[in-house]
């Protein structure tokens, strides 16, 4: 029995479906979410990683902080079947309200579209994911959209 994901709606076997249709069928499909709270200590800690000194992050936490609080993934089996490696495309973070000390957030990531571009060097598979970060008082307090580009 194959383990390949294979869209309800195609009534393909496995085989038939390439990598690229499998993926854009899990475009929306949400990891589980991801808890913790914000601790005085790991904002000191990571604030001394990134070499800021700032006091500021002894009581709200410094941009890209959220990734390390609450990483959200989810891993999609089908694009180990494309390419060989990983590369970074890039994070863009969008911050609604500052992220304090005691702060409980909750991040919950999805796929947020697949595609495929070819170049020079042949094709390469982008996957967009979106996480949105949520606090105690269900206020969105960022949103990440990431690219994994892999060749």
């Amino acid at each position: 029995m194959s383990d390949q994901f294979v869209p309800p709606s195609s009534g393909l076997p496995a085989a038939n479906v390439s990598v690229l249709e499998r993926l854009r069928a899990r475009i929306g499909e949400a990891a589980l979410s991801t808890e913790a709270t914000v601790e005085a200590g790991h904002l000191k800690r990571f604030a001394e990683a990134i070499g800021d000194p700032n006091p500021r992050w002894t009581r709200e936490a410094p941009p890209t902080f959220l990734v390390a609080l609450a990483p959200a993934s989810l891993h999609l089996a089908e694009a180990e079947e494309y390419g060989k490696g990983w590369l970074n495309g890039g994070n863009r973070f969008e911050y609604f309200e500052p992220v304090k000390v005691g702060d409980r957030i909750t991040a919950t990531g999805r796929v947020a579209d697949v595609y495929e571009k070819t170049g020079s060097s042949g094709s390469l598979l982008f996957i967009i994911f979106e996480t949105e970060y949520v606090n105690q008082d269900s206020r969105t307090v960022a949103k990440l959209r990431g690219t994994a580009i892999r060749r």
